[in-house]
C-alpha cells in the first residue's frame, strides 16, 4: 500500500509539471485526490545494478502504433535498435532530443536516422531534461533515466513504468508540444 501511495505522489507531481510548464494551460490544474490519474505500475527500476534498459527494450518491442521518445541523454544502442526494429515492422517512432546533447547522443542519431525514425532537438529550452517515453497512448515510461549506458552501469537512477491512457495523453500533449518546436 505505501507503494501505491509513493507512485500517486509522484504521478501528482509529474503531471503538476507537465501543466505548470504547458503553455497552453488556461487555468490552474486540478489536483485534489479525485482527480489524479491512476496508473498501473508495470515496472520499478533502480540502476545499479541494471536492468531498466532491458525493461524498456521489452517495453518497445512490445509496442504496436506508436513510441513517443524525450530524451536528454541517449547512448544506449540496445534501445535505439529496439526502436528502429519498431519502426521497421509499422511503429511510428518520433525521438525528440536535446540538442546541446547531441555531440554525445550522434552516433544513436546516426542509428536512428539510418532506421529512417523521424528525429528532432529540442533547443528551445536551457536543457530539455526529459526521459520520457510515451507507447501506443497506454504506456509511460519515465524517470531520472537517461537512455544511456552510465544510467543503466554506473549512475544511480530510477525506472517507473507505468500502464494509464490518461496519463499517457497528458504526457503525450506535453511532448507534441516540444516536438513543434523541434528541429531536425
Amino acid at each position: 500500500m505505501e507503494h501505491l501511495r509513493f507512485v500517486r505522489v509522484m504521478l501528482a507531481v509529474y503531471a503538476f509539471a507537465l501543466s505548470a510548464g504547458c503553455a497552453s494551460v488556461d487555468k490552474a490544474p486540478d489536483f485534489s485526490k479525485s482527480s489524479l490519474p491512476t496508473a498501473e505500475v508495470l515496472g520499478v527500476y533502480f540502476s545499479p545494478p541494471a536492468g531498466a534498459a532491458a525493461a524498456i527494450v521489452k517495453a518497445i518491442d512490445a509496442s504496436e502504433r506508436e513510441v513517443l521518445v524525450q530524451a536528454y541523454g541517449f547512448t544506449h544502442q540496445g534501445i535505439a535498435q529496439a526502436l528502429v526494429r519498431a519502426q521497421q515492422r509499422g511503429v511510428a517512432v518520433q525521438v525528440l532530443l536535446d540538442m546541446k546533447t547531441g555531440k554525445s547522443n550522434r552516433g544513436v542519431a546516426d542509428v536512428l536516422a539510418a532506421g529512417h525514425v523521424a528525429v528532432r532537438e529540442d533547443g528551445k529550452h536551457a536543457i530539455a531534461h526529459n526521459k520520457v517515453m510515451v507507447i501506443d497512448g497506454a504506456v509511460v515510461i519515465t524517470g531520472s533515466f537517461n537512455f544511456t549506458n552510465s544510467a543503466e552501469m554506473r549512475n544511480a537512477e530510477n525506472t517507473l513504468i507505468l500502464k494509464s491512457t490518461e496519463l499517457a495523453q497528458i504526457y503525450k500533449k506535453q511532448w507534441t508540444q516540444h516536438w513543434a518546436h523541434g528541429r531536425e
